[in-house]
């Protein structure tokens, strides 16, 4: 009987099983396959959601440096006495709590302002600053990366970053509540 020819009874053999040639056996390529890419794939969807999450905090923090720097420049409680710094970081930190209360312990609040219209120099830090004078209100964040890309960077012989420092600040002119000098 010709080797080409089948037995009765016998399915059909094709020329990739009968073992001849390199790649005659594939029935665990798909599962290996999958084993090498899958990890990465996950490392990706993971570095989107983090890339994502980062850029949430920082609008929120943009948002929270917006808001303060409303409020110190208005001149709110200049009537009553109560216009401080303390007021403002108190608004600023008030408007991180949606980010989360990691968020919102590890931000630093800073109020800095400048005598006049020009902000040049280091100005004062710590101060509203008086009618028409420069103020700028600051959020710094130390944005902590997700382990795995620490890990996975260490792996292929680079170094993560285990933070990444965020930073937002506005300046605006205060309003002239009393007469400008």
């Amino acid at each position: 009987m010709n080797a080409h020819h089948r037995q009765i009874g016998q399915p059909p053999v094709s020329p990739r099983r009968r073992g001849l040639g390199l790649g005659a056996d594939c029935r665990g390529t798909t599962v290996v396959e999958l084993a090498l890419v899958l990890p990465l794939l996950i490392l990706f969807i993971m570095g989107i959601f983090d890339v994502a999450n980062m850029m949430r905090i920082s609008l929120g923090m943009q948002h929270a440096v917006r808001m303060g720097v409303a409020m110190a420049s208005s001149g709110a409680g200049v009537e009553t006495d109560e216009r401080s710094v303390g007021m403002v970081e108190g608004e600023v930190r008030n408007q991180l709590k949606p980010l989360g209360q990691v968020v919102e312990d590890g931000a630093v609040v800073s109020v800095k302002s400048w005598p006049g219209s020009a902000a040049s120099g280091d100005g004062t830090a710590g101060s509203l600053g008086g009618p028409c004078d420069v103020v700028e209100v600051k959020v710094d964040y130390n944005y902590p990366t997700l382990e795995p890309f620490q890990v996975a960077m260490d792996l292929f012989g680079g170094g993560a970053p285990a933070s990444v420092a965020l930073s937002r600040s506005e300046r605006r002119l205060n309003e002239p509540w009393a007469s400008c000098n």
